[in-house]
């Protein structure tokens, strides 16, 4: 109960919805409760008694309750519609929030369909059971404690009868509702798995059916949708089972009011018309009464909801703000690593004491094998991650004192796989930047390379690109992210195998765009293929986390080393003798065996 509180308090903001909710949750047993009282008079003075002059005004009477319960019925769900939006909308904005201030670290983790289910599935399950319970809970209680007051004055006897109902039932709820939180988590926990399990196959579908596997997924998909049926069919006999067991409890208490007040108007000893509004006023007590219990068992179902999303709401980012951290007034871009060391996981580093400057508009390479960290350090300058021990500077501050959004707003970034939104180029090259005017816009375009191919679009600009920008090119969409690199005017760049997988001609346009946009700032260049870093001021090559080499590409050459070996692996003409296989490469194959 307590993360239903905590919803609850922490919504406390919505109260331009929650107080008319709450007065007309307070308003509506009133008005029902009423409606029994004029039936008892109508039928012990007006039909019993033969008054036709008073019919009609009691008709009216009871006309008139009932249009203002159903006005009251009607606004209530409206209102609690509007709530139940507003805290979707609040949680999932919280949610999102959250993902980002978990970053990049998170998403190694994660998997995207987990967190998605967070939004789809949890977030309305909790939503729209808060705003269903006010009412509920409020009109529930009030409609128990003046209903049964009203029979007390009516008839004691047979409220003593109506009486036992309340406390009984929730004894019963309390009992019955107990499986269903762990129930329902575990449903939920299912429909997250199934959730990131499609993702995961829709995304793979080419591999499933290159490599056969087309009925090994099905199994396993299969599999997973009998758990998850299975898991809704306990949550759903558990219910069913509540409900059964209120159904027969309202009949026997039913059948004990119908019998025992049928006596007591043989007897003498109450009217029939007391009768009649003893047997309405039980139902508007004994159905208020049943939504109590079935209250309770929403807020034991909804928990496993909100378990999920509390939980995700409380991590704690590894990447944050210090207290003091600012952005910066002027970056020159110089960058310094002092003895950084990194791992990813406890007692595994992937860098190991790495010390390295960077001087304002150097272009600096990062070579080496795969996995020896060289994107690892790149993500440390924009500090995806905190280095372990040392520390990174940008121009002779601590990143941790410079604020993350300060920060960042100073990089550009060209990743070797690029992301574009599934919308018009225009709103993917003005990505990173607010507000661009059209020149600016132009401008970037053109000096990307990128004009050329966006002229024969037929929307031009405006062209929607598809999902992760599907309808054009590996180069095309490398020349966008060169444009909104561009547009953004960073003073550092994090260029990330920029021409991997192009062809030559992609490559040749791609080359002089990257020119263009690297002039004048701290570039550093992660590249496997060292054709696109011999121009560079400085190279350095990494090898198992380590700085083993550094220098120009003409110094790395004339030395033995892991740099030469590289290049004569990629650079070697086609001969009669085999190339040497390099020696990290037959140590990496000796390790592995």
């Amino acid at each position: 109960m307590t993360i239903f509180w905590r919803c609850l308090v922490e919504h406390r903001a919505l109260w331009r919805l929650w107080l008319p909710l709450l007065l007309l949750s307070s308003l509506l047993p009133f008005v029902v409760l009423a409606m029994p009282l004029i039936e008892r008079q109508l039928i012990d003075q007006v039909l019993l008694a033969s008054r036709v002059d008073l019919l009609v005004p009691y008709l009216a009477a009871y006309a008139a309750l009932w249009l203002l319960s159903s006005v009251c019925q009607v606004m209530g769900a409206v209102l609690r519609t509007a709530l139940s939006e507003q805290l979707m909308v609040h949680l999932r904005e919280r949610l999102f929030v959250q993902c980002t201030r978990l970053s990049v670290a998170f998403a190694r983790q994660e998997h995207s369909g987990q967190t998605s289910a967070l939004f789809v599935n949890d977030v309305p399950s909790i939503a729209g059971f808060i705003s269903a319970a006010t009412l509920a809970l409020l009109a529930g209680a009030i409609s128990v404690v003046v209903g049964v007051l009203l029979m007390l004055e009516m008839n004691w006897q047979l409220a003593l009868v109506a009486g036992i109902i309340p406390p009984v039932v929730a004894a019963l709820a309390a009992v019955a509702t107990r499986p269903l939180r762990p129930a329902a988590r575990r449903a939920q926990d299912k429909a997250a798995e199934l959730s990131e399990r499609l993702q995961e196959n829709l995304a793979g579908l080419r591999e499933i059916v290159a490599f056969g596997q087309e009925w090994s997924r099905t199994v396993n998909l299969t599999t997973l949708l009998r758990d998850l049926a299975e898991s809704r069919m306990k949550v759903a006999f558990i219910e069913r089972t509540i409900g059964g067991g209120q159904s027969l409890l309202s009949l026997a208490v039913t059948l004990t009011v119908l019998g025992f007040g049928g006596y007591l108007v043989i007897e003498g000893s109450t009217t029939l018309g007391t009768l009649v509004a003893m047997r309405s006023l039980f139902g508007y007590v004994f159905q208020p009464a049943m939504q109590i219990a079935g209250t309770i068992a929403g807020i034991q179902k909804s928990l496993g909801a909100a378990d999920r999303v509390y939980a995700f709401l409380d991590q704690t980012p590894d990447v944050s703000d210090l207290p003091a951290a600012a952005a910066p007034r002027e970056v020159i871009g110089a960058i310094a690593f002092d003895h950084v060391s990194f791992g990813y996981e406890p007692g595994r580093l992937v860098l190991h004491d790495v010390t390295l400057t960077a001087n304002a508009g150097e272009m600096i390479a990062l070579v080496g094998p795969s996995g020896a960290g060289k994107t690892t350090l790149s993500s440390l300058i924009a500090r995806f991650y905190d280095p372990i021990e040392g520390a990174i500077l940008l121009d002779g501050t601590d990143l941790r004192q410079v604020s993350l959004q300060g920060l960042r707003g100073q990089i550009g970034f060209v990743f070797q796989d690029t992301f574009l939104f599934a919308s018009t180029i225009r709103e993917n090259v003005a990505f990173g930047r607010d507000n661009p005017t059209e020149a600016q816009l132009t401008a970037a375009v053109r000096a990307a390379n990128a004009w050329e191919f966006i002229e024969q679009l037929p929307g031009g600009l405006d062209t929607v690109v598809g999902e992760r920008g599907v309808k054009l090119s590996e180069g095309q969409k490398q020349r966008l992210a060169i444009a909104r690199a561009l547009l953004r005017d960073p003073r550092i760049l994090i260029l990330d195998e920029p021409t991997s997988a192009l062809d030559a001609r992609s490559e040749h346009l791609l080359q002089a765009a990257l020119d263009v946009l690297m002039r004048g700032r701290t570039t550093f260049v992660i590249a496997h293929r060292l054709a696109t870093v011999r121009r560079a001021d400085r190279i350095i090559v990494i090898e198992r986390g380590r700085i083993v080499q550094q220098g120009t590409h003409t110094d790395l050459l004339g030395q033995d080393g892991l740099y030469r070996e590289l290049f004569q692996l990629q650079f070697a003409k086609a001969s009669n003798h085999a190339v040497a296989e390099p020696a990290w490469v037959r140590g990496a194959l000796t390790r592995s065996s």
